[in-house]
């Protein structure tokens, strides 16, 4: 499973960012390693964006940024989207051929969706193709049977019981064959749960947790564990609910765990930076942990429909 870290190059993180500076040594080296980064055409569209990324070698995973973008009102033009990818394909990845850019969603509906694929392919990009928390599950079938890297997505704000319920029966019903494995490489948009990540065979997914976590005052640990640490946390005072106040044998964990990683106490209390790139290494930790199985990853359906 291939974990990319979103929105990296928008939160200004690489090296000639106006965050990287903040960074010491040791969080500078979790950042200028980063193996895999995915964007939104949304948020790195303008040039300046653009220079900074070529700039630093970047080959990410690009994102439409279509539900982004219809969060705050906006739209995205799927000529603009097209010729974007077009003139910047040096800086998106491929992966055995396949160019890495989602297709323009079209929010709520399925059949736009499709549509917007349709024209870009006519427009000379064949982006992968999203199938919706929902949607009617034709698109998936037709999408599985043409395309050899298709993309998930709508799972944002669904609960992890939602998402399991409606993925078992996905991935049971037409996504893997009779051994348990994929049809074809399938990357998750938006995925947060560790549980989620592990319980299936993901080809690749994204989260931008890493950033969200560290912003709210929290560390992100290996075993799942988000911890309340910053000095502003309102819970700071509150036994049990934040780093400094936790019960002995759980602090003497946590604190061996930041020894160990590399990473400052101090640092991680104060600087919401450095809470960043420790949740960047634990995400990474985690995916390396579900990787050590790799190859025996396969789904097994656990509650066989009647229909």
């Amino acid at each position: 499973m291939n974990l990319y870290l979103a929105a990296v190059y928008t939160n200004g993180f690489r090296k000639g960012q106006s965050t990287y500076p903040k960074l010491n040594e040791r969080e500078a080296q979790i950042v200028d390693t980063i193996p895999n980064i995915l964007e939104s055409y949304h948020y790195v569209h303008r040039q300046k964006a653009v220079d900074e990324m070529r700039a630093d070698g970047a080959q990410v995973f690009l994102d439409s940024g279509a539900f982004s973008a219809w969060n705050m009102g906006a739209t995205i033009s799927l000529p603009k989207y097209c010729n974007y990818i077009q003139e910047n394909e040096d800086i998106i990845r491929k992966d055995d051929g396949v160019i890495m850019a989602s297709v323009l969603d079209g929010i709520g509906d399925p059949l736009q969706t499709y549509r917007n694929q349709l024209e870009m392919e006519a427009r000379g990009v064949r982006p992968l193709p999203c199938f919706h928390f929902g949607e009617d599950e034709r698109y998936l079938e037709f999408y599985i049977a043409n395309y050899p890297y298709i993309t998930l997505g709508g799972m944002v704000g669904k609960t992890v019981e939602q998402l399991i319920t409606w993925l078992d029966r996905i991935w049971e019903r037409y996504i893997i064959d009779g051994s348990g494995r994929p049809k074809t490489k399938l990357h998750a948009f938006g995925i947060t749960s560790v549980r989620v990540m592990e319980r299936y065979p993901w080809y690749s997914v994204d989260s931008s947790s890493w950033i969200q976590f560290g912003a709210y005052g929290s560390m992100f640990t290996p075993d799942g564990v988000p911890y309340r640490v910053s000095e502003k946390a309102g819970t700071i005072h509150d036994m049990g609910k934040h780093v400094l106040n936790l019960l002995p044998i759980e602090k003497a964990y946590i604190e061996k765990l930041i020894l160990n990683s590399g990473f400052d106490l101090e640092r991680l209390t104060t600087i919401y930076e450095t809470r960043a790139t420790f949740n960047m290494w634990a995400y990474r930790e985690i995916a390396n942990r579900i990787n050590m199985h790799k190859e025996s990853r396969v789904f097994t359906p656990r509650i066989q429909e009647l229909f």
